[in-house]
C-alpha cells in the first residue's frame, strides 16, 4: 500500500497559530502579574522597619532585634521581599529564635501595624544544674536546667552551692556540647516528680544540704546529703518508684531503731530500692 503525506490544511494551521497566540498572551499576562505583585510587595508602605522585643531579662534586646532583621533580609524566589508585612515568615522566625537561643522557653511574633512587628519571648528560669556523672561542678562542666528538666545553657562555677545538681545521661548531649542544646534530662513528668521529691527530702532534713541527685543507666537514683564537715550520706531508690512511696518509706526509716540513736552521717547509705525491705550500711 502506498503512502503520500498531505500538506497541513489552512484551518488546522490557523488553529495552531491561535493556540500559540493564546499561550503567549497568557504567559505575558502572568509575567506582568507576577512583576506587578513583586513591585507592590516591595512598596515602602508594606515594609517592616521596626522590630521590638518584649520579655527579655538576660538576653540583650539589640541582639534579638538584629537576629530577627537578618532572618527577614532577602527575597523569596528573588522576587518577593521577606520583610513585607504580609509575607514575613512569622512561624519560621519564632522557630529560628528558639533554635538560636536555647535560653528562651517560648517565642511569639505578632504584627503591630504595617511597619512594626513584636517578638515576645519567655526566658527559662534555672531550677537546678545538670552535670555529667563523672564531672565535678567546675566551670564549663555543668549546665543550667529549668523546671521541666530542659538543659539549656552552660553554668558558671559557684563559690557555694546554689542549686541542686542532677547527674546522669542526657540523650544527644555529650559532656561538652553547648551547640546541642536544649536537651531533656529525663522526661518532663519524670523530672518534675523527681525534683518535687528532692525538694521534699531537703525539707525533711533541713539541717543538712541536699547536694546532688544522680540517675544511672539502670534508673537507680542516688540522693546525696552533705554537712558542713563534708561528711555525706546517700539515699538510694529506683526512679520507677512512686515519689510519694519513696518519701513515706524514708520517713518510716528515720523512725526505725538504727536511725533514731545515730546521725545520718554514721551511715554510708540507706537503700529503699527493695520495697518494704530496708537496707543500710554503717561507716
Amino acid at each position: 500500500m502506498a503512502r503520500v503525506p498531505l500538506p497541513e490544511s489552512k484551518l488546522r494551521a490557523r488553529r495552531r497559530r491561535r493556540r500559540l497566540f493564546v499561550l503567549m498572551f497568557v504567559f505575558i499576562l502572568c509575567v506582568l502579574a507576577v512583576g506587578g505583585l513583586a513591585l507592590l510587595a516591595r512598596a515602602s508602605f508594606l515594609k517592616i522597619t521596626t522590630v521590638s522585643v518584649a520579655g527579655v531579662e538576660t538576653l540583650a534586646t539589640s541582639t534579638l532585634q538584629s537576629f530577627v532583621k537578618e532572618k527577614m533580609s532577602g527575597y523569596y524566589a528573588y522576587l518577593f521581599p521577606k520583610d513585607n508585612i504580609f509575607l514575613y515568615p512569622r512561624s519560621g522566625l519564632a522557630a529560628a529564635v528558639l533554635s538560636a537561643y536555647p535560653t528562651l522557653k517560648s517565642a511569639e511574633v505578632q504584627a503591630q501595624d504595617f511597619h512594626h512587628i513584636e517578638v515576645t519571648v519567655v526566658e527559662r528560669q534555672p531550677k537546678a544544674l545538670w552535670c555529667p556523672l563523672d564531672a565535678s561542678e567546675a566551670e564549663g562542666a555543668c549546665y543550667f536546667m529549668d523546671e521541666e528538666g530542659v538543659v539549656y545553657a552552660p553554668a558558671p562555677e559557684f563559690s557555694a552551692p546554689v542549686y541542686i545538681s542532677y547527674r546522669g545521661p542526657v540523650a544527644g548531649l555529650p559532656a561538652q556540647a553547648g551547640d546541642a542544646l536544649p536537651k531533656h534530662y529525663l522526661s518532663p513528668p519524670e523530672f518534675q516528680s523527681l525534683s518535687a521529691l528532692a525538694d521534699a527530702l531537703a525539707h525533711k532534713v533541713p539541717t543538712e544540704t541536699l547536694q546532688s541527685v544522680s540517675v544511672d543507666d539502670h534508673r537507680d537514683t542516688r540522693v546525696r546529703f552533705i554537712n558542713r564537715e563534708a561528711l555525706h550520706f546517700d539515699l538510694l531508690f529506683s526512679l520507677d518508684d512512686e515519689a510519694g512511696d519513696v518519701f513515706e518509706r524514708f520517713e518510716l526509716a528515720l523512725t526505725a531503731k538504727p536511725f533514731v540513736s545515730r546521725s545520718l552521717y554514721d551511715f554510708e547509705y540507706l537503700d529503699l530500692r527493695f520495697g518494704d525491705k530496708l537496707y543500710y550500711k554503717l561507716k
